[in-house]
């Protein structure tokens, strides 16, 4: 290689396997009741029987150059591509709707970006410059959702750009402000297109999201001890979204749609330090504020009715706290290590649909979670053995879109690493 120029290529290949079996022959009432399947087939989780399997493969390659031009200066070339191809099947549920439903696809996307980064002498300003371009192409076919109409291939092919400027500048010592602006691209991802071949259905018209961003922060970090540091961050930032991903259910299949427009404008702080030698605690919390800009319904001109409203299955107020104890041969021996952790988290109430009257009480309630758990090392970090308890009050706890997560549960893992 030359002088000055590293270089970095990874490839990745991965295979995976899903299968659903859902046969069952009759469905259960709340107080236990049972009542027939959803088709003579079977089936009890939704509408079709199922005997689904599913196979998946990934190819990811991605390749970085960095050349440095001066002492000051250096160019970044970075290019990601992926491959997926899905093939799902599912004669169960063809067989119940009479019709076949699940088709093969695949999907491949590309980044290319290149940045110039530039610092001053002593590291007071530091400027980093990036362009970017995306491509991604989808095939796949799809059938009308209640089977009317022909099979329709779908190919879609797009190219996009964006570009960011990032400004970071060395106030005192401690303290940096740090500044950026985007105008930049979200690609879809392949579980967004693809689907997942049981639930979710392919979204092969997808456009990719693109944002307008403006960030302000500052950071305070300064040593306080030998390997002691105490930090404290605290950003704003603004976001307009078009073409916002969105998960929308269905009366067969759920799938992603683009949504329209978005707003966000928000604030969060983070602190964390070294307590003691021994001791790490850490504490941040996030307020945003996530409204529809969209004036009228999609692909219409009827004026939007939530125009102004804020964003449902998004929280807008959550902090997380937590500490961290490590000790080497705290139970004597050597080559050991040890680490007690515990944390909390906190979500206030949020929606989980548009609420168009003061009757409609669709709402995520308010949750407050405490984990613990201990990680045990071996051998110079050769084997480590670790214990979490989750959710320890065993509290009520609703996630997105309405669905109760686990209470209280518990995990061990044991892992050894050769080297």
């Amino acid at each position: 290689m030359a002088d000055g120029l590293d270089f970095l290529l990874d490839l990745v290949y991965a295979y995976t396997e899903h299968s659903l079996i859902d046969k069952a022959m009759q469905r259960y009432h709340w107080d236990g009741s049972t009542y027939p399947p959803a088709t003579a087939f079977g089936g009890e989780i939704g509408l079709t029987p199922s005997n689904a399997f599913n196979t998946r493969f990934v190819v990811s390659k991605k390749l970085n150059l960095n050349y440095l031009l001066t002492k000051t200066q250096s160019i970044n070339l970075n290019s990601t591509a992926n491959f997926v191809r899905g093939t799902p099947t599912d004669p169960l549920k063809e067989q119940a709707l009479g019709r076949k439903t699940q088709f093969d696809s695949q999907m491949y996307n590309w980044v290319l970006g290149l940045c110039l980064e530039s610092r001053s002498p002593g590291d007071v300003l530091y400027n980093q410059l990036t362009a970017k371009y995306y491509r991604y192409d989808m095939t796949t076919k799809l059938r009308p959702a209640f089977g009317h109409g022909e099979i329709q291939d779908v190919h879609n092919v797009r190219n996009n750009w964006g570009v960011s400027e990032a400004l970071r500048i060395r106030l005192l010592p401690s303290l940096l402000l740090r500044t950026s602006a985007a105008y930049d691209l979200r690609l879809p991802s392949d579980d967004e297109l693809l689907g997942d071949g049981f639930m979710i259905m392919p979204s092969a018209s997808l456009e990719p999201e693109r944002n307008a961003s403006f960030n302000l922060g500052l950071l305070f970090d300064r040593e306080i001890a030998p390997n002691r540091r105490f930090s404290v961050e605290l950003n704003g930032f603004y976001m307009y979204l078009n073409n916002m991903i969105r998960y929308v259910g269905g009366l067969l299949q759920s799938n992603y749609q683009n949504f329209g427009q978005m707003r966000t404008l928000g604030t969060d702080v983070e602190v964390k330090a070294d307590a003691t030698s021994f001791l790490y605690i850490y504490a941040n919390a996030t307020l945003q504020d996530l409204r529809d800009v969209r004036k009228f319904e999609a692909g219409s001109n009827v004026p939007n009715p939530t125009l102004g409203s804020r964003m449902p299955n998004i929280p807008y107020l959550y902090a997380n706290a937590g500490f961290e104890l490590h000790r080497e041969n705290l139970f004597g021996g050597r080559g050991q290590n040890t680490r007690l952790l515990a944390s909390c988290s906190f979500v206030e109430e949020y929606l989980y649909d548009f609420e168009q009257s003061k009757h409609q009480q669709r709402r995520i309630p308010r949750a407050l979670t405490f984990d613990a758990g201990v990680e045990h090392s071996f051998f110079d970090q050769h084997l480590i053995v670790g214990f979490q308890m989750n959710n320890i009050t065993d509290a009520k706890v609703i996630s997105e879109y309405n669905r109760p997560l686990p209470g209280r549960n518990m995990a061990l893992k044991v892992r050894y690493i050769m080297r």
